[in-house]
């Protein structure tokens, strides 16, 4: 049996050290969680928008000043006052016109550097307005919108990404880039990797804190305890869009106890099950799946989709790199049956396999 000494301690020690000096300030770190997290934010609040579109006016407009005696705007003061106070119909309809613009650009990854913060403040701005129309959601959205916006959300699927690869490869040089030394240049390259991994370390120990604190407040409960805490709020009109359904789910003991202990569970112990690869597979798709029920059962989309894209995070890039490596040979093969088809229609290829393996070489 071996004895591990103290210097065998300082080895360990050491190498753990270099581990995380490298994971720092080697490269940034989920670049592909990051734009996935940019794109389904920017989705969602665009949904959202969608979603209450008829009711603006009521809303956030002049008609919306009815809230006035119980709104005190959460204590926010400029710039975070870009819709209170009411707007009347033109200015109102100008107002939402820059938000929903201004979503589409985080969508698509335009300057997301200067969308983001943008996106922050309007965003604050608009739910804390109208406090009627939020949820929890709301919280865990700009929370972690302001951690993404130290972090480099636009080095994939985005148009920013695009950019640089045609300044990389000479093809085209923005008016706006600022000609700097090489040293100066180097260290902030080396400032953005530190802020781009910190921001995705702020962020899994919110998602991280959100779930254990919520699951450990379900437990001090006697009915998380005796395994009815799905059943009663179901019973709930306020959260009971398809009562047919939520009668049909609150019917079932067994499915209700297995709920409710799946979803503490879960909740507990979703730090620890990141850890492992096939654990962290579980713990994405069972927090997925409970997220997914709460946003049907329980009538809050919103809600249910802000933090599935923020869980999207936890998805390494090699998964990323693969899934859209598969999208793309099928997108080409989709494409190359589809040429074949034409010809053969058009009768210029009576030999759609002998087509194909000419395309191939």
């Amino acid at each position: 049996m071996s004895v591990e000494t103290p210097q065998m301690w300082k080895s360990q020690a050491a190498a753990k050290l270099r581990f995380f000096e490298d994971w720092l300030l080697g490269a940034k770190r989920a670049t592909y969680g990051l734009a996935m997290v940019r794109i389904l934010f920017g989705l969602t609040a665009l949904g959202f928008l969608a979603a209450n579109w008829l009711n603006r006016h009521y809303l956030w407009g002049n008609a919306g000043r009815w809230i006035e005696p119980v709104d005190d705007n959460a204590e926010f003061s400029w710039p975070f006052t870009f819709f209170y106070g009411g707007s009347g119909r033109l200015e109102l309809e100008l107002k939402l016109a820059v938000v929903a613009a201004l979503l589409v650009l985080l969508v698509v990854g335009w300057r997301a550097r200067i969308v983001a913060p943008v996106v922050l403040v309007l965003w604050t701005s608009l739910l804390e307005a109208q406090p009627i129309v939020g949820d929890q959601s709301d919280n865990i959205f700009r929370i972690l919108l302001f951690y993404l916006c130290f972090a480099d959300i636009s080095r994939r699927w985005s148009l920013d990404a695009r950019r640089r690869a045609k300044q990389e490869a000479g093809e085209w040089h923005s008016p706006l880039r600022l000609r700097v030394r090489p040293e100066v240049r180097e260290n902030f390259g080396m400032l953005a990797i530190v802020l781009n991994n910190l921001a995705v370390v702020a962020v899994a120990v919110q998602l991280c804190l959100i779930y254990v604190a919520s699951g450990l407040y379900k437990v001090q409960g006697e009915l998380w305890q005796d395994g009815t805490g799905v059943y009663y709020p179901m019973q709930m009109g306020h959260y009971a869009p398809w009562p047919w359904l939520n009668d049909l789910l609150s019917a079932n003991a067994l499915g209700v106890m297995v709920a409710t202990y799946f979803s503490v569970f879960i909740q507990i112990f979703f730090p620890l099950l990141l850890l492992r690869r096939l654990t962290r597979v579980i713990a994405l798709l069972g927090i997925a799946a409970m997220h997914l029920g709460i946003g049907v059962a329980m009538g809050l989309p919103f809600f249910s989709l802000v933090v599935i894209s923020a869980d999207m995070i936890f998805i390494r890039d090699s998964t990323y790199r693969g899934i859209e490596q598969w999208a793309r040979q099928w997108w080409q093969t989709q494409r190359d049956r589809r040429k074949l088809r034409a010809l053969a229609e058009a009768g210029e290829a009576d030999e759609p396999d002998r087509v194909m393996a000419t395309q191939a070489r």
